[in-house]
């Protein structure tokens, strides 16, 4: 054999050392890019959003939890070491109200940072839970996957106030990778404590909202229906990378406070496909907020979609980034709109986009509201109080409808800080109020604000004051 040639056997043997090779560096590839970050990243949410991971399920049932019965609290002391699974002992009092939200939390140990290493699901199956106020805190050390609470029965929220020593009922806390989902019910009880009613002190706490989510990132929040909660529905804190998809969220329109979504200080939040009817905001989207995407919304009834209310608090930082596109809101008091207290902090909002929406019988289509809290002089608008907040760069763009009261578009900018860089862009808005009415014809209004137009403007653009 010449020294030029290689035998058969060498070039296989070389060939398969080869794809060993490549298979450890994907393997070792696909390690390093397992974690929740990476999961959620461009292109991998949709691996999560299938579910195909086998993840072993933890039932709240088998934890002592029971159905139609219990009330929860806060298990203040369950550290990432020890043996949350173990049976509690009986505290003796011949009283199970503590132990449904007990056995919650002792699942929700167990399958984050338990002995069990591997992927997991939180099942609340189907049936009624009562519990008061419970913490699911990470950060989970069982698995790289996300953790997933899978909601197939329907929990209900009790309904003494002063069971809630902070304005929280379900609360996800410091948590990286997170699926909640199911077809069941989250249930605020709110008809039971709105109005005052469902406390029995003097000093009486803020009402919880249905679901907190502080510090959270790279989250889904899919299909679950969440009901009449005694305040905010969803609150999205601190928290980035989160997914609200194809929720149903569900209250009277007389409820107070009971905004559909409320996110602050969060960025990469996304509200889409989902239908919301409430008794305040939709989304309401606060201070600190930085690229929210609102898309495939129906909101009705409600006080529509928001950014704000903005300017309440010292050093807010900037909202940057807000898109609402291809929304339907139907019977409700606003539209498009964006708040700011008058006399309030300063501040800096930019970069929002309201895109393509559907009024119907709305009170108010489109809305800039910088003196929001304070009565207003309609012969002078810049009379009193002032927002001290900065608007600019805010677009309203393909909006068409009717509205319910003759003034369908009102911007009113603070006289000490105007807004800037305000585009109206092929709006369409007809008079849907009552047939009956002495007026009714369609106007707009604007103070203190830079406006450039572009296409059909109904009603016509104002001249600003």
């Amino acid at each position: 054999m010449s020294m030029g040639l290689r035998s058969p056997n060498t070039v296989i043997a070389r060939r398969l050392g080869a794809i060993i090779l490549v298979g450890l560096v994907f393997l070792a590839c696909m390690s390093d890019g397992a974690s929740r970050g990476h999961l959620f990243g461009a292109g991998a949410l949709r691996r999560s959003l299938t579910d195909t991971t086998n993840r072993k399920v933890f039932d709240v049932i088998a934890f002592g939890a029971k159905p139609e019965s219990g009330k929860g609290r806060q298990m203040k002391e369950l550290p990432g070491g020890g043996d949350p699974t173990k049976p509690q002992p009986d505290d003796g009092d011949g009283n199970d109200d503590n132990d449904t939200g007990m056995a919650f939390i002792k699942t929700w140990v167990a399958a984050c940072r338990g002995e069990y290493k591997g992927p997991a699901k939180v099942v609340v199956p189907k049936g009624t839970f009562l519990i008061g106020p419970v913490v699911f805190q990470g950060p989970c050390t069982s698995s790289k996957e996300p953790i997933m609470v899978e909601i197939q029965g329907e929990v209900k929220a009790t309904t003494d106030l002063s069971d809630y020593t902070s304005p929280e009922w379900i609360t996800f806390e410091n948590v990286d990778g997170l699926i909640v989902t199911g077809d069941g019910v989250v249930n605020g009880q709110g008809e039971k404590t709105w109005n005052g009613n469902g406390c029995n002190k003097d000093d009486c706490p803020h009402a919880p909202s249905n679901m907190k989510f502080i510090r959270v990132k790279n989250a889904l929040i899919k299909k679950i229906t969440s009901l009449n909660s005694k305040y905010f529905h969803y609150h999205i804190t601190d928290s980035s990378s989160v997914t609200m998809d194809k929720v149903h969220i569900t209250a009277p329109g007389e409820s107070p406070n009971t905004d559909g979504c409320h996110i602050s200080d969060s960025d990469n939040v996304k509200v889409i496909n989902s239908i919301i009817g409430t008794g305040d905001d939709c989304v309401s989207i606060g201070k600190g907020a930085r690229q929210i995407t609102v898309n495939n919304v129906t909101c009705g009834p409600g006080h529509g979609i928001s950014v704000g209310s903005l300017g309440k608090y010292k050093n807010e930082q900037p909202v940057v980034g807000v898109t609402v596109t291809n929304c339907k809101l139907v019977n409700t008091t606003n539209g498009a709109r964006i708040k700011t207290w008058a006399n309030s902090y300063g501040g800096d909002a930019s970069g929002i986009i309201f895109d393509n929406l559907v009024m119907e019988h709305v009170k108010a289509p489109i809305v800039i509201d910088q003196g929001y809290g304070t009565k207003k002089d309609p012969k002078n608008p810049n009379a009193g109080k002032q927002s001290l907040y900065k608007l600019h760069d805010i677009h309203f763009r393909n909006i068409k409808g009717t509205s319910s009261q003759n003034v369908a578009m009102s911007l009113a900018c603070s006289a000490k800080n105007p807004c800037e860089g305000v585009e109206l862009s092929e709006i369409d808005i007809s008079y849907g109020g009552a047939s009956n009415a002495k007026k009714t014809g369609i106007a707009s209004e604007c103070y203190n604000a830079k406006v450039t137009t572009k296409g059909k403007i109904n009603p016509a653009a104002p001249a600003c004051k």
